[in-house]
């Protein structure tokens, strides 16, 4: 009799033993399931040299002479110490107090926070809401003096001409935009 109930405790034991490690393994598993879904659209602190970030990132601006700016990027990052805002997949969109709208859009970009003037590079293209497409490398916004600008070559295009140059200007108050130097134009 003592031999049995020694087997039935044997038995209990293991059926007790497989039991725990069942519930272990669903456990561990619900907590690698819930450590895959992340909410999207959320502001996520980091340990490294990036103090935050932010997916969906929106930033508007009302300047003088009723003129507006919105900077919307997919992935925006902020590093305190450096008061630099980095962007990716860039758009700007300009509301001139003439009338004039300019929509740019650009690959990556950075904002440095206490003078608040922005750098943005590749692929960038400017839309107008007169038509007008303009393409170069790279353009920056100087915040003192409210305007964009580059050095690099710039292609315009409409329907009626297509013109490449050098450098380009862009005021935001008058929405006033200039071809710089070396300036070529073809009527289509």
């Amino acid at each position: 009799m003592a031999y049995r109930q020694m087997k039935i405790s044997k038995k209990t034991k293991i059926i007790s033993a497989l039991v725990f490690v069942l519930v272990l393994v669903v456990i561990a598993t619900l907590i690698a399931g819930m450590s895959k879904v992340r909410p999207k659209g959320i502001i996520k602190l980091t340990p490294t040299a990036v103090d935050l970030e932010i997916e969906g990132f929106v930033y508007r601006e009302v300047g003088e002479s009723d003129s507006r700016w919105e900077v919307k990027a997919q992935n925006a990052t902020f590093q305190r110490k450096e008061n630099l805002a980095i962007f990716d997949k860039l758009d700007i969109k300009l509301d001139s107090a003439s009338g004039k709208v300019y929509t740019m859009t650009a690959d990556r970009g950075k904002m440095h926070t206490k003078t608040r003037n922005i750098e943005i590079e590749g692929n960038v293209v400017i839309l107008s809401n007169e038509g007008d497409r303009f393409t170069t490398d790279y353009l920056h916004y100087n915040d003192e003096e409210r305007k964009f600008y580059t050095d690099a070559p710039v292609t315009m295009e409409n329907n009626r001409i297509r013109i490449s140059g050098t450098g380009l200007t862009l005021f935001v108050s008058s929405g006033e935009l200039n071809l710089a130097s070396a300036v070529k134009a073809k009527i289509k």
